[in-house]
C-alpha cells in the first residue's frame, strides 16, 4: 500500500505544474499549466522543536520508554551540544538486540530462567542507545523537492527521512508526511466533488 501510495505520488509531483481537470466543465485537459511553486521538504517535515530525540548516552530503558509515551517506533539519535545526527534507533534495534542475545522473553520456565530472564532485561536495559542505533542513516536537506523524498523513502523502504542541514538534524519526514501531502496535491488537481466516492 505504502509503494502504491508512493508512487501515485510521484506520478503527481511530476506534473506538479500541470492541472489535470477544467474545474469549470469538469473534464481531464492534462495540459493545463497552474502556477504553483514546487512542494519542498520544508514546507512537510515536522521540525526537531516538535521531534522527540535521543541522545547516544541515553539507556534502553529510556528509549523504550520514550517511545511507548509517545505512540512512536523510532527516534533520531542526536549530539546534545552540536545537534549532529548521529544515528537512528528503532523498535527493531530492540528485536534485533533480543535476538540477537538468545530468548529474553521466556514463555515458561523455572525460577532460574526468570531470575536469568531479569539478568539478562537488566542489562539491556541498562545498555546504551548509542551501542544499538543504526549509524548508517539516509537523509535529505530541507530544500529537496517532496518529490525527491518520495523516490528516495520508496527506494530504501523507509517510513521516516531525517531532515539535515550542515549535520544538524532540523526535522523529520515520515511516510504519513508524504500522504498528507499527497492528498493535498490531489484536492488542488481536482474538484472536490470529482473526489466523493
Amino acid at each position: 500500500m505504502k509503494s502504491i501510495a508512493l508512487s501515485i505520488f510521484f506520478l503527481l509531483s511530476c506534473a506538479s505544474n500541470i492541472h489535470a481537470f477544467s474545474v469549470g466543465k469538469n473534464r481531464v485537459f492534462v495540459g493545463t499549466p497552474i502556477n504553483e511553486r514546487r512542494r519542498i521538504i520544508q514546507d512537510c517535515m515536522t521540525p526537531i522543536s516538535q521531534l522527540c530525540t535521543l541522545t547516544s548516552d541515553a539507556t534502553v530503558d529510556e528509549a523504550v520508554f520514550l517511545m511507548l509515551d509517545h505512540g512512536i517506533s523510532g527516534a533520531p539519535v542526536i549530539d546534545k551540544k552540536s545537534g549532529e545526527l548521529l544515528g537512528i534507533v528503532s523498535t527493531y534495534d530492540f528485536l534485533q538486540q533480543e535476538a540477537g542475545e538468545g530468548q529474553l522473553l521466556p514463555i515458561q520456565g523455572t525460577l532460574e530462567d526468570v531470575k536469568a530472564y531479569l539478568s539478562q532485561a537488566k542489562k539491556i536495559c541498562a545498555s546504551q542507545v548509542g551501542d544499538l542505533m543504526s549509524s548508517e542513516v539516509v537523509t535529505m536537506s530541507p530544500e529537496h523537492t517532496m518529490r525527491d523524498a518520495a523516490v528516495l523513502m520508496n527506494q530504501h523502504n523507509m517510513h521516516r527521512l531525517p531532515i539535515v542541514a550542515d549535520g544538524r538534524l532540523v526535522g523529520m519526514l515520515t511516510s504519513s508526511d508524504v500522504m498528507k501531502d499527497m492528498v493535498k496535491v490531489v484536492r488542488k488537481l481536482a474538484p472536490s466533488k470529482d473526489l466523493s466516492p
